[in-house]
């Protein structure tokens, strides 16, 4: 973050630099260029007093030789020939309007000034030619650009400093918020949070203030419940348990009584399993059969096909075991097979299937789910039937046992259990 404000102070403080600068050279050069070319111009004015007419090549020579002549110069006559002096042979465009009695002048790779030379008349008779070098010009153009570039330099360092204290100043309250957020991430709680006088940055500590107390609250809601519910289903379950015991003791309820108590170990291990995934205490991924947690699944749902007047079918063979434990793939299949039943038509299947690296279980039913029916919205937890639990709580166990739950095809309606192997 300090990098980022002190680079944007530097790079804005550059760029108007550059903008303002740019345009400034341009003028300065353009200025100085002018005044030489002023400065030529009265030299001119002041060679033209000593020219008399009519022109004679030997007094502009006498002119020339002079203890204080002036500058290099050149005369042309009407014709626009050279008469005297150091000049193109023919005359030029600058030198062509001043014998047409305009003052010109050019600065096309050097200075140049010409200047008519009238009589009493004030007529016309020639032209006086004054020439310099622009190297003068340009070298003082150059030394004005460094000093333009000094100044720009040292508003460049300043810049940096400036930003370098701004950047300082805004980043050190953010990094303490970024510490206090990480706080209430870990469960811990903020009890006050020191004003910087920065509006934003002390409303954003006002606001981690805030949720860190109601966070805590609701934490410390969900471990009583999640502890309360583990405590209050143990105890009916245990006492459900020793009825159904002695009840297996009668032949005539033994059967029944063994398949409630299979249900109350199914019951048992549920809870147990979804406390630990809860508390993030899972132990590592066991190995099972994908093939017997199947099975288990249709025997579990052929009383409820029955009663829906629905087939559930079983296709496919896993030899192989898996990296998951058979609680987290029967709880997983449970889901499934449940949605199916509830928002799913027709036959409903399960396909078991080996793929490289593991295996897989496809279930289907003849339901179709709309085009418009994101995935993700599907697994999201909150979403429709029974606020959403299902799915995600589904796709958060394969997750956690190293596997992925995926919808495959929308129609008919197929959902993908894909597990890695144990091999």
């Amino acid at each position: 973050m300090r990098r980022r404000i002190t680079t944007a102070i530097v790079g804005v403080t550059a760029f108007v630099l550059l903008a303002l600068g740019i345009p400034l050279a341009i003028i300065a050069e353009r200025q100085l260029l002018d005044s030489e070319v002023v400065e030529l111009q009265a030299t001119a004015a002041e060679a033209l007093t000593e020219i008399a007419v009519p022109l004679d090549s030997n007094e502009l020579a006498d002119i020339a030789n002079e203890a204080d002549p002036p500058p290099p110069f050149a005369v042309y006559g009407l014709d626009g020939t050279l008469v005297f002096g150091l000049g193109p042979e023919i005359a030029e465009p600058a030198v062509e309007a001043a014998l047409r009695g305009e003052s010109s002048s050019s600065t096309d790779g050097l200075i140049i000034v010409a200047t008519p030379i009238t009589d009493q008349n004030e007529t016309v008779v020639g032209a006086l030619r004054l020439s310099e070098s622009l190297s003068g010009a340009q070298s003082r153009a150059r030394r004005a650009w460094l000093v333009m570039a000094g100044a720009g330099a040292a508003a460049l360092a300043i810049a940096w400093l400036i930003g370098s204290r701004i950047a300082k100043g805004l980043s050190r309250p953010v990094i303490e918020l970024a510490a206090l957020a990480t706080r209430i991430g870990n469960g811990g709680l903020i009890d006050t949070h020191q004003p910087v006088g920065i509006g934003e940055i002390d409303l954003l500590g006002t606001a981690l203030v805030e949720s860190s107390h109601r966070v805590s609250e609701s934490l410390t809601r969900e471990r009583r419940f999640s502890a309360d519910v583990s405590h209050q289903l143990r105890t009916p379950l245990t006492g459900l348990r020793l009825k159904l015991e002695a009840a297996a003791t009668n032949e005539q309820n033994q059967t029944l009584a063994l398949a409630a108590l299979d249900d109350l170990d199914r019951i048992d291990g549920t809870v147990a399993h979804l406390l630990a995934f809860a508390r993030d205490a899972v132990p590592p991924s066991s190995t099972s059969s994908l093939q017997a947690a199947a099975i288990s699944a249709r025997h579990r749902f052929d009383h409820r096909a029955a009663a829906t007047e629905r087939t559930l079918q079983l296709t496919g063979t896993v030899t192989d075991h898996v990296q998951a434990s058979a609680n987290s793939i029967e709880q997983i299949l449970d889901v499934l097979l449940d949605n199916a039943f509830d928002h799913g038509h027709g036959q409903i299947t399960m396909t078991l299937r080996s793929i490289a690296g593991g295996a897989a279980i496809d279930i289907s039913d003849d339901g179709v789910l709309p085009d418009n029916a994101d995935e993700e919205f599907l697994f999201r937890r909150g979403h429709g039937h029974n606020n959403g639990i299902g799915l995600a709580l589904a796709r958060s166990l394969a997750e956690a046992e190293g596997g992925r739950l995926l919808l495959v095809r929308r129609q008919p309606t197929t959902f993908s259990l894909v597990l890695l192997s144990a091999s």
